[in-house]
């Protein structure tokens, strides 16, 4: 018996890091290795590195390649992660990518990581913080632009079984069995980290984003919309992610300290000139215009290839 016990303590003690740290991935370290990619000096990194996490139907190396001018003027260094499929997988395998991509950059730069994602790039920093939350202290700032985080009723979440979509365009459909399981853990800003979310009114893929409850914002979250800095700017969904604003709130947020809404981006601090350029510091007016304006026919060419499915993909029971 005093065996027995023995045997049973000895397999909790063996087991608990496990449980803390999140669940084990499973998709194989040769894919995850070759999905991540990062530019500037990220060993042993003097700047908080960035986690470029890009949204449905676009690699990482497009997204970063978009703002890549941007981020240059920053002069952080960067990783980003080729998800599967275009970004267009079932995000409970997407999302083992980015907890691998955290976990190999911190180890790397020596420091804390700020997460910079749009659309299902702002919703899957928080699924992995949520579900891993031995990533919490490797993270020191999460934003999010136009983030699917309570689901969207246009564009991505039109989905039916006579018209199959994307796993990953399911699940970010309002009311998907994914999100209602991710929405029902108490905390939507898990840890001490710090989250921003930055949203537009003039988004068309992901909304409702104006009201009492935009989909984008989270609670615990410094949420900023971008019509009350700069009334009346028209911002598309994809513009989200170069906008001025949002770009000026990455920066401000970086170099804030403390856990939370302390740490959080602050609009009052982003500058008297952020509403005098549509686009963030870097990004020429004329050439983003053009990127911004072409994403659209690139992310709707990228997804016909992709595997569609007549029904939501399955909640794995761990993230129930």
């Amino acid at each position: 018996m005093r065996a027995l016990v023995l045997a049973s303590a000895l397999f909790l003690v063996a087991a608990a890091p496990a449980a803390a740290g999140g669940p084990p991935l499973r998709v194989s370290k040769t894919k995850l290795r070759a999905a991540f990619h990062c530019e500037g000096k990220i060993e042993d990194a003097r700047r908080t590195p960035l986690m470029v996490v890009t949204g449905t139907g676009i690699t990482g190396d497009q997204a970063y390649a978009i703002g890549k001018p941007a981020l240059d003027a920053f002069g952080h260094p960067a990783c980003w992660v080729n998800f599967p499929d275009f970004t267009t997988a079932d995000i409970q395998v997407s999302v083992e990518y980015l907890v691998y991509g955290l976990r190999r950059e911190f180890r790397l730069a020596g420091r804390k990581v700020a997460v910079f994602g749009i659309s299902q790039g702002g919703l899957l920093p928080r699924f992995a913080l949520t579900y891993w939350p031995g990533l919490r202290h490797k993270v020191s700032d999460v934003l999010a632009a136009a983030g699917t985080q309570h689901g969207t009723i246009a564009g991505l979440g039109t989905c039916s079984m006579m018209d199959p979509c994307a796993p990953a365009s399911w699940q970010q459909g309002h009311g998907s069995k994914l999100l209602r399981a991710l929405n029902g853990q108490p905390d939507e800003t898990p840890g001490r980290v710090s989250y921003t979310t930055v949203r537009s009114l003039t988004d068309r893929t992901v909304r409702p984003q104006g009201g009492t409850h935009p989909t984008s914002a989270l609670r615990g979250a410094r949420n900023i919309l971008i019509q009350d800095v700069c009334p009346g700017r028209r911002t598309s969904h994809i513009g989200t992610a170069v906008d001025s604003v949002t770009l000026a709130a990455i920066m401000n947020a970086i170099g804030r300290r403390g856990p939370g809404k302390r740490g959080a981006a602050k609009v009052s601090e982003l500058g008297a000139g952020v509403c005098s350029h549509p686009y963030g510091t870097g990004l020429a007016e004329a050439t983003t215009d053009a990127l911004v304006n072409g994403a659209s026919g690139l992310i709707d060419s990228q997804e016909e290839t992709v595997p569609k499915v007549p029904r939501e993909p399955r909640v794995r029971r761990v993230f129930r």
